[in-house]
């Protein structure tokens, strides 16, 4: 794989060729792909085994000289703040046992897996920097397509045989699965595209949601018109969706839109569960946390659990929190408000960034694909989680090294005014 190649306009050429671009796409479907797969097809008990095992096959690649390893000023700087990382996690969780004993032998495994997930978050950033702008646009454009594909196969109910599975969409167990890995190639698409082109996709995306049954999509359709589309015209394009809703069938999504004490939505109630899962740990520890990974394990008695296990028989998404910042919350105390504050303040730059790119040719590849994957797991982060250990995340993470070293987060004042 060579170095980014430009042409005398400033344009990027395609100078990979099919195996940049195939190396690209291997390592995005891996990691983003294969956990879910995972689920759907060995019934993984989370999305970590899956994701252990394409972190594996990003290394192997890696071996084998299919991408170059970089080490240097970078590694040292990836090390470091690992290392930071395990340390402030370690001690957190000491100090939380104090509070309440959690299982050992389960955060021993979570932060071997941390380990896996940033090595190969780093990897996949490499990847990246070391394939060429017009490699990067096409690889994202395949992916967006591959994903209406992917969803046009469910609604046409062509699946593999699979009883366990009430709204399949393969490799994914369910439509939010389906829609958080969606997001960030929604998001660039729309970004990268014409006025024409980003509302045509936008629609796409939302038929998409309705036909799935997804609020989850519709809530990244969202995310993704807030990046491309401008004051009048986001308010024009809700006043005609409020026009249409009205003659649409829309009682599954207003189910779950219900948050009254009534409410027997179990996705309802696993979302109301995560807040109180904040509340009581925070309560309990005096805003420690019960300590990583221990959610599901360290016993708290929240009222829309016991309710949730009447429903249903089993204590659904407690151990993901049902979104994940309820999860970080829950477990790291008045850090986890941090972070979740911290990433707020990092996806809104981005929405600015993204902004302020939309619908410009010649804007950098990268950088949208890095600040697409940051916005795009928003759903994760405070709608539908799977936990830490996600291809979305590891994604995320790839896209903030860059992000960091090449200062995309900066804005121009005329866009931040």
């Amino acid at each position: 794989m060579t170095l980014p190649e430009q042409t005398s306009t400033g344009l990027p050429t395609d100078s990979d060729g099919y195996a940049g671009r195939a190396m690209l796409l291997t390592a995005l479907a891996s990691v983003i792909m294969i956990p879910f797969a995972a689920l759907f097809i060995a019934d993984a008990s989370s999305t970590t085994p899956g994701l252990m095992v394409a972190c594996g096959l990003v290394g192997a690649a890696g071996i084998l000289g299919l991408y170059r390893f970089e080490g240097g000023r970078r590694w040292t700087a990836t090390l470091t703040i690992l290392s930071i990382t395990l340390f402030g996690v370690i001690f957190h969780s000491v100090v939380a046992a104090l509070f309440e004993s959690g299982d050992v032998i389960r955060a021993i495994g979570a932060l071997i897996a941390t380990v896996a997930v940033f090595i190969t978050a780093y990897l996949i950033s490499l990847i990246i920097r070391q394939t060429s702008l017009a490699t990067l646009d096409k690889v994202a454009k395949t992916f967006s397509i591959c994903f209406v594909a992917i969803a046009a196969l469910s609604i046409l109910d062509i699946q593999p045989p699979h009883t366990g599975y009430s709204k399949p969409i393969f490799p994914f167990t369910e439509p939010s699965h389906f829609a958080l890995s969606f997001t960030p190639f929604l998001v660039y698409r729309v970004v990268r595209s014409s006025l024409i082109v980003r509302i045509t996709w936008l629609g796409i995306a939302m038929l998409l949601a309705l036909l799935l049954q997804s609020l989850s999509l519709v809530i990244g359709v969202a995310v993704a018109a807030a990046c491309c589309l401008s004051g009048p015209i986001l308010i024009s394009a809700l006043i005609g969706l409020s026009a249409v809703i009205g003659y649409l069938d829309i009682s599954y999504f207003t189910d779950r839109l219900d948050f009254s004490t009534n409410t027997t939505n179990v996705s309802t109630l696993v979302y109301i569960q995560g807040y109180e899962l904040i509340g009581t740990s925070l309560k309990e520890t005096f805003g420690w946390g019960i300590g990583f990974q221990q959610l599901g394990i360290v016993p708290l008695n929240v009222p829309t659990s016991d309710l949730i296990y009447r429903i249903v028989g089993n204590d659904a998404n407690i151990r993901d929190g049902g979104f994940t910042a309820a999860k970080l919350i829950s477990e790291m105390g008045i850090f986890g408000i941090a972070a979740t504050f911290v990433y707020l303040y990092a996806s809104a730059i981005c929405v600015l960034r993204l902004r302020q790119t939309a619908g410009k040719s010649e804007a950098d590849a990268r950088m949208i694909l890095c600040l697409s994957a940051i916005v795009g797991i928003f759903i994760e982060i405070f709608v539908r989680g799977g936990g830490y250990f996600t291809g979305t995340i590891l994604f995320a993470i790839s896209a903030t090294m860059i992000a960091i070293e090449e200062g995309y987060f900066k804005v121009a004042r005329s866009v931040a005014s």
